[in-house]
């Protein structure tokens, strides 16, 4: 176990708290119809169904963990908005829902007038879209631009002047209010325009502040942002709290209910933010959401997406970890990052050990066994992947999420029966999914069916046009079709959205390889190559770029790489290929060079092989020798290696055999026509190199 990551395992040991925390934010992700939050809490409330729900208990320390449940309303009119504005939310009426909801002070309800305003535009986007391939930026720029501004003098712009006003209301007591502030302060609201919901405070401060100082201005004030989620603290009941908590007029209590920040609302903005570009403020305004509600896992999500190396996810976790609390669900978002970042071996570190260390209800949550088969996709244990998605389908069937990489997997494996019956188990699931078109496209595409295939592909990226894994395989079939200039925009439809995608910078690659511009390919096989430097696909195709642009120390350099990571011997018939052209130079040293690499390659190739794979190298490195002795009209020596292959294989059914039964025809076919067998030296060259131990 990993000790930076100590700390957080407490709360997976014993996860009374999870499930106290996890029962207010569920409440808050259902009642604003922020379904995939509430699907992955829902997810989690079910794994800890059997553990107690104590909503008020008393720990080692002889402190209480209770709920302040925030009043969720106040007369009988905002009840009524509420579900009048969820009603046509519900059915897809956003300008109507924002329309009801417009003047309020509910927090529910103005998290629903601008959620509707937002997907009215975001919707209004999606179908207006004529071409498959056009930009992602609104349509309506203007009231993009209007709702966002409401948004940034809500939660950014005039928190300055808030937290202002609450410092001073510190200082005096309550029995001394200012009532002409008070008088001041309402009829402000009372001016303000139609468009803005009542309750929103519009800022003084001009608008080219930029909300970066807004933001550390906040951040840097005390009390401004609680510790931990302001709706589960730790408190000690004492009758003074109690009696100051009943003395609390009404109006106090909507007043507090304004003045609070809405971490859901702060999501809202930086979605809008990261949608024109401006991702550090997004950043930003992200980590203030989740200082306050730490269990909102679309936050993490979003927060995901906005990252792009590994130094900004460690200065990043720097400041999540200042209150020191480390937060349960932020371990659950760094596993999910290295899960993103190909660091795949952390990643599982970190599962197994809540799998280990944890209660053993968490063993029983699908996510976790569906992050696992995702990281074991990524390192390409086939075998362990299937079995870990085999295990989530056991748990809920009919949880479609992530089965469009099993299907990839099983396209790999050239498993058609497999696939065939994987794709009519999710379309009988629904059929209009984006992971069952997807599965869909790939079983038509392991038929040759390219056109279908990418039918599939495309509606899948109408319904969701930032799928990623859509973008990649409809580039993949492109590539299948011919069509280099819709495959290079699929790919790059796919990096705008996620730019760690090692598969889209790969396809890249292979486009421009496939152009002949090497110097392009070498571009894009190099991103591909930092993003998955274990891969030794990614290797290869660099290696062999950098031979086209003969820079052969860096493509042999490439190939021995690759050595490390090679399963099935092909590194080391392209050494071999590689030495025959380059390695016997008239340069003693580059000769020696080559010597002392390629003994160490092999060395290293050979290592920690079983007897199947060693058999499977050797008859490779046979039958290589003997196509190259045959060539070279030797042919008693081919012959001979040829029996060799065959000796490695006798009583298995194998297609070596067939490879081996060509070349001995070949073979009698070229020695009955030609009867020179001159030996030359390149037939010791090349028996040194490949048997150089």
């Amino acid at each position: 176990m990993t000790n930076i990551y100590y700390p957080f395992y407490k709360f997976f040991k014993d996860p009374l708290l999870i499930k106290a925390e996890i029962i207010y934010a569920l409440q808050e992700s259902r009642d604003r119809c922020l379904h995939h939050s509430t699907k992955f809490l829902s997810e989690l409330m079910i794994t800890l169904k059997n553990i107690p729900p104590y909503f008020e208990f008393e720990n080692e320390i002889n402190e209480f963990i209770r709920f302040e449940l925030e009043p969720a309303f106040t007369n009988l009119e905002d009840y009524l908005v509420y579900f009048k504005a969820r009603a046509y939310f519900d059915l897809e009426d956003y300008p109507s829902c924002a329309h009801i909801a417009k003047h309020t002070n509910n927090s529910k309800s103005m998290f629903l007038h601008y959620m509707a305003r937002y997907l009215s535009i975001h919707n209004e986007c999606i179908y207006e879209r004529t071409n498959l391939f056009d930009s992602f930026k609104p349509i309506n720029m203007r009231a993009y631009m209007e709702l966002l501004d409401e948004l940034l003098i809500l939660n950014v712009y005039g928190s300055e002047d808030d937290s202002d006003e609450e410092s001073e209301e510190e200082t005096q007591s309550q029995e001394t209010l200012d009532i002409d502030i008070v008088n001041q302060k309402h009829s402000v609201l009372q001016q303000e325009d139609d468009s803005t919901p009542k309750g929103r405070r519009c800022s003084r401060r001009p608008r080219s502040l930029r909300i970066e100082k807004a933001s550390t201005t906040t951040l840097g004030k005390k009390n401004k942002i609680t510790k931990r989620n302001n709706t589960t603290k730790k408190v000690k009941i004492t009758a003074l709290a109690a009696q100051s908590e009943n003395n609390m007029s009404a109006g106090d209590h909507k007043e507090a209910r304004i003045k609070r920040e809405d971490p859901y609302l702060l999501w809202l903005t930086a979605v809008m933010l990261k949608r024109i570009d401006r991702c550090d403020e997004a950043i930003d305004i992200l980590v203030r959401a989740l200082q306050i509600q730490p269990c909102y896992w679309g936050a993490w999500i979003e927060l995901a997406t906005l990252i792009k190396d590994l130094h900004m996810l460690d200065a990043l976790n720097l400041r999540l970890n200042e209150s020191k609390e480390n937060h349960w669900m932020h371990l659950l978002f760094i596993a999910h990052m290295y899960v993103d970042f190909q660091i795949t071996d952390r990643a599982v570190n970190i599962y197994n050990d809540i799998l280990k260390l944890g209660h053993t209800v968490f063993q029983d949550w699908p996510y976790l066994q569906a992050q696992l088969a995702i990281a074991h996709h990524n390192k390409r244990e086939i075998s362990h992947a299937i079995v870990s998605f085999k295990t989530v389908m056991e748990m809920d069937p009919f949880r479609i999420d992530n089965l469009d990489l099993l299907s990839n997997l099983m396209y790999v494996c050239t498993s058609p029966d497999e696939l065939v019956v994987l794709s009519k188990y999710v379309a009988s699931i629904d059929r209009y999914r984006q992971e069952t078109l997807c599965v869909l496209g790939n079983m038509y595409s392991l038929k040759c069916d390219h056109a279908k295939s990418v039918l599939y592909f495309k509606k899948a990226v109408r319904i969701n046009p930032f799928n990623v894994t859509a973008w990649t395989l409809l580039g993949h079939e492109y590539i299948e079709m011919k069509n280099s200039y819709a495959a290079i925009i699929s790919y790059r439809q796919a990096l705008k959205i996620n730019i760690r995608d090692y598969r889209a910078w790969y396809g890249l690659g292979q486009i421009y390889e496939l152009v002949k511009l090497p110097n392009y390919a070498l571009f894009y096989f190099t991103h591909a190559r930092d993003l998955r430097p274990r891969d030794y696909r990614m290797l290869v195709s660099l290696g062999e770029m950098f031979e086209r642009a003969d820079r052969i120390f860096e493509s042999m350099a490439c190939f021995y790489k690759a050595l490390f990571y090679d399963t099935d011997g092909t590194i080391m018939l392209k050494l071999a290929k590689f030495y025959d052209r380059y390695g016997d130079c008239s340069n003693e040293l580059t000769r020696e060079h080559f010597s002392v690499m390629n003994k160490r390659a092999l060395q290293i190739g050979m290592r920690n092989r079983t007897t199947i794979e060693l058999n499977l190298i050797l008859s490779k490195i046979y039958l290589y020798l003997g196509h190259y002795y045959m060539d070279l009209h030797y042919y008693d020596r081919a012959i001979s290696l040829a029996e060799r292959c065959r000796d490695l294989w006798k009583d298995t059914e194998t297609n070596v055999l067939e490879h081996v039964n060509a070349l001995l025809a070949e073979i009698e076919i070229r020695a009955g026509s030609d009867s020179s067998l001159a030996s030359t030296p390149g037939a010791i060259k090349a028996r040194r190199f490949l048997f150089g131990l």
